[in-house]
């Protein structure tokens, strides 16, 4: 494939997908269609995105029924531009878009309603910007490959899948302990900002805080080519990643600790995981490590 706007070229892309052994889709941010090729670079499929909005990383997936999946949100309540100074509670209600490769039929799930925190702040040189409020709990869902979706919220180890219809068919919970937010962290959070922005001082004193008690107990959570979801605990900053692994209708299958520090996401095909790590010199490498 080349750069270009016609059959077979892409204009610009932020993503690319493995379909089984023998499709790659790749986004075409600058097209807004997702495009399949074949392991020799034919264009074998296209088709416009249903959900036209960009992210920094395309995270579209594609389910075993042959349905693209992306998920949008709605804003509940105005949003203002520049937003006010300081500390905002903000609602989106969160859905699921498909699209169907065999019918071409779009549909959307209905997620939930979420509420967050954001605080802005400006200064003489800059309009606004975001301060981040560090340890905050976030809802995470996921599509299951097979039909419905996984959802959890970091703060507690507790993942529901759910049928397309909201249903909730298995729970996973474990009873970690909690770990709580210091003084300490709260006080290495100030130091980190003034470190680049000493003129932000106030600011960071009154967002650490707003900083939650406790921190999140789940980092995120995946799905390998299997159905089998993979669950990150949060661990120490210097710690190797940690996973729980758990059969498509949740029963614990055991757990993965990376012996390396992975530069990127994790994707996990025929018994082995492929990321990335980079070295010394910042030069990055492709890794495979098998799982058995």
């Amino acid at each position: 494939m080349r750069r270009g706007e016609g059959p077979g070229e892409i204009a610009a892309s932020n993503g690319i997908f493995l379909s089984g052994d023998t499709l790659l889709w790749v986004h075409d941010t600058g097209q807004w269609t997702v495009i399949g090729v074949d392991p020799a670079g034919v264009e074998v499929r296209r088709f416009i995105k249903p959900v036209m909005s960009y992210s920094y990383i395309w995270n579209g997936t594609f389910d075993w029924q042959g349905r693209y999946w992306k998920e949008t949100s709605q804003a509940v309540g105005e949003r203002n531009f520049p937003p006010p100074m300081g500390l905002s509670h903000l609602t989106d209600r969160y859905y699921y878009k498909s699209y169907d490769l065999l019918s071409e039929a779009v549909d959307s799930v209905y997620i939930g309603e979420f509420s967050g925190r954001s605080y802005a702040y400006s200064t003489p040189e800059i309009v606004w910007g975001y301060m981040n409020i560090r340890f905050e709990a976030w809802d995470r869902t996921i599509v299951h490959l097979a039909g419905g979706f996984w959802h959890t919220n970091t703060a507690e180890y507790r993942i529901a899948r759910t049928n397309e219809d909201g249903d909730t068919l298995v729970v996973i919970e474990a009873g970690l302990p909690v770990q709580p937010v210091t003084a300490a962290d709260r006080a290495a959070y100030v130091e980190e900002y003034l470190e680049f922005r000493p003129e932000l001082r106030r600011e960071a004193e009154e967002v650490a805080a707003l900083l939650p008690d406790v921190k999140p107990i789940l980092e995120d959570m995946f799905l390998d080519d299997e159905g089998r979801l993979w669950v990150q605990r949060v661990t120490p900053g210097d710690a190797p990643a940690f996973y729980d692994l758990f059969s498509e209708d949740g029963d614990y299958q055991g757990s993965v600790r990376l012996g390396f520090e992975a530069a990127g996401p994790l994707w996990v095909q025929h018994g082995a995981i492929y990321t990335w790590v980079t070295d010394e010199m910042g030069v990055g490498y492709v890794v495979r490590a098998p799982l058995s």
